[in-house]
């Protein structure tokens, strides 16, 4: 629908914690639209439970934790992401999206980053863009690397562990800006190779991650 205008969108989702890793998201985007101007960050990063996303706070691409407005209870995205370096005509914060605002907003969005650092299944919202047919990058960690195939996302392959001194943090990984970066540009760059990779995400997740499928799998595993 043209809802963005020619801008390059690209969309981000999942509530704000350092394992959802949006402090890698805000960096790299940062180094991104200062290359491309006309680039634009869309979230859906709103907590039902905004005091848990105090601990992205651990990272060190992190300022600080976002603040929780007083009035609506619900953080303050748009801040958030201004303190750390994106121009506030670059981003905009959703809000809180209902299932059937998601799939008209995914079709409007030139690519979808995941840096998660952990997901301990296989992360819906990723899930959601790939069905739509955005072309996804993702981490190569945990629960992500049962959605990556190749040539139907674009991978994180850089993964350093993130320390584990309490055994909590099993399989845990940070996840590269500089390779972010890169794949952001690969994907604007070049539209014909993005819709591809778009295309085989499609596929992919109504093919292989059928409810069908999973259930078969589950059983298969049980048996």
């Amino acid at each position: 629908t043209g809802l963005f205008g020619d801008r390059f969108v690209v969309f981000s989702g999942g509530k704000i914690e350092y394992r959802k890793a949006q402090d890698v998201v805000l960096a790299a985007f940062r180094i991104f639209h200062e290359r491309h101007p006309d680039a634009l960050l869309i979230t859906a990063w709103h907590n039902a439970w905004p005091h848990t996303s105090a601990d992205i706070v651990e990272s060190p691409l992190s300022v600080r934790a976002p603040r929780i407005d007083t009035a609506t209870h619900r953080l303050r995205i748009t801040d958030w992401a201004f303190d750390h370096g994106v121009p506030a005509d670059a981003f905009v914060d959703l809000g809180f999206l209902t299932r059937t605002q998601i799939a008209p907003i995914l079709a409007e969005c030139n690519a979808a980053l995941f840096p998660n650092r952990c997901e301990g299944a296989t992360n819906l919202v990723a899930m959601e863009a790939m069905a739509c047919g955005v072309p996804v990058i993702l981490s190569d960690n945990t629960g992500h690397r049962d959605l990556i195939r190749d040539g139907n996302c674009l991978p994180l392959s850089q993964q350093i562990p993130v320390p584990n001194p309490h055994g909590t943090r099993q399989g845990w990984c940070e996840s590269s800006v500089d390779e972010a970066v890169a794949h952001l540009e690969t994907l604007y760059a070049n539209g014909q190779e993005a819709r591809a990779i778009g295309d085989r995400g499609k596929i992919f997740i109504r093919t292989e991650r059928t409810w069908r499928d999973f259930a078969e799998s589950f059983i298969d595993a049980a048996a």
